[in-house]
């Protein structure tokens, strides 16, 4: 598959991806806090009110919030196709997203239901806002290519995911009598198997070849691979609310979303081994780390299948997901979007001399930082579940990749303004 030419003229302002990029790793933060907060271990209980809060902490407040305003970035540019009324249509999704997140994760930790069913409606305003949006976007979009499907696919699964989530928070608020862990299942199936992995698929599509210098990711990979990943999705759906028997059939339909995914990591890492330039970069390892951690995570969900009684190995299948691959995956894309943000709206503003180096936006130094703090937060991850000693260190590692992404996206800020004001003081 070839690399889309960017369209820069339809970008929106720097400030509608940048302020879903700042607020994001407040919300890490939130979760070191809430994962201390408990007096038991609460990786050893995949229910517990500390872990779900810290769990959609870190799915809303920090991916959703990065993915969200990744992808007003991405439309335009890639698919040729704006967000209709970009800057009302983030206002309208930032604002509720973080209120939602928060009454949602006090929610959990108090079982409050008052706060519960404030917060599904929240929630759903700032999807469906997004969804809505990001819909239009694409029917208006000429563009016909592998990156334009995945987005569009991992819209349709996010729709899925939130409406589940919205049931389950009304029901868990009102008593209603629902399955609740199917529904469960089946709303973290399609949010992170669906609205997460596909949309970093169809970016890697776009990000890997033109930022990692590696060649394009073949045309057979690129037009199957994310359909076939959504037909196994609803297959998993199906086989879920409808208890496929016998349970073979529920083994090889997971075990087929699992190849597929583990296909993408390989496929990932054999262009990555081809690049062009060989000299050591941050955010490749970023994304390496994110792959590795995917064939991983495969083989032992695929474990699971065969030992569904230990909650707790589930409970690591999850988190190597969630931690491991696809924050390993969206750290690295903020650290190459965001200086080349910086650099565009700089030079589309005006400023051709002294332009500063994508390089200077973020030294690489603070970005080799956040990748060790990242593998450590990984790998206490891993026996978390088991030892109570690690869910410090897990804490402690996303408290501290927290702080470290606002200095570091805070930093770009002022070399932005700065340059700004250096054209405006040079100007007669």
């Amino acid at each position: 598959m070839k690399t889309i030419p960017l369209n820069t003229q339809q970008a929106p302002p720097i400030s509608v991806p940048l302020r879903f990029f700042t607020v994001a790793p407040l919300f890490l933060m939130l979760a070191a806090l809430i994962l201390l907060s408990g007096k038991y271990n609460p990786f050893a209980n995949m229910h517990s009110p500390a872990l779900l809060a810290a769990t959609h902490c870190i799915t809303l407040g920090f991916m959703a919030m990065v993915m969200l305003g990744a992808i007003q970035q991405i439309m335009p540019v890639v698919i040729v196709s704006p967000m209709p009324a970009t800057r009302l249509t983030a206002w309208l999704a930032i604002l509720p997203l973080i209120f939602g997140a928060l009454l949602l994760a006090a929610g959990f930790m108090q079982g409050n239901p008052v706060l519960l069913d404030i917060a599904w409606p929240l929630l759903g305003l700032a999807f469906v806002t997004l969804i809505a949006a990001s819909l239009i976007s694409l029917a208006r979009s000429p563009a016909h290519n592998a990156t334009k499907t995945a987005i569009l696919l991992s819209i349709i699964t996010l729709g899925g995911a939130i409406a589940l989530g919205m049931l389950l928070a009304h029901g868990y608020a009102s008593g209603l009598l629902l399955p609740y862990d199917k529904l469960a299942t089946a709303h973290i199936n399609l949010s992170l198997g669906g609205w997460v992995l596909l949309l970093i698929i169809g970016v890697s599509y776009q990000v890997v070849p033109m930022f990692q210098l590696t060649p394009n990711y073949p045309e057979w990979l690129a037009a199957g691979l994310t359909p076939a990943i959504f037909f196994v999705l609803l297959l998993n759906l199906l086989s879920l609310l409808l208890e496929f028997r016998p349970n073979w059939l529920v083994i090889v339909v997971q075990g087929m979303f699992w190849f597929l995914a583990s296909s993408f990591a390989a496929a990932t890492l054999v262009l990555q081994s081809n690049r062009r330039r060989r000299i050591a970069d941050p955010t490749l390892s970023f994304f390496r780390l994110g792959m590795v951690v995917l064939l991983c995570t495969a083989m032992l969900a695929l474990a699971t299948l065969f030992f569904p009684s230990n909650d707790r190995f589930v409970t690591l299948s999850a988190e190597l997901f969630l931690l491991g691959f696809a924050m390993s995956l969206i750290n690295g894309m903020l650290y190459k979007i965001v200086p080349f943000l910086v650099w565009f709206h700089l030079f589309r503003g005006g400023v051709k001399r002294a332009v500063p180096n994508m390089r200077e936006i973020i030294p690489e130094h603070w970005m080799w930082l956040h990748l060790r703090l990242h593998r450590g937060t990984v790998l206490a991850a891993v026996f978390a579940p088991w030892w109570n000693v690690a869910v410090w260190f897990v804490s402690l590692g996303l408290l501290m990749q927290g702080m470290l992404l606002v200095y570091v996206l805070f930093t770009a800020i002022s070399v932005y303004r700065r340059s700004l004001q250096r054209l405006e003081e040079s100007s007669p």
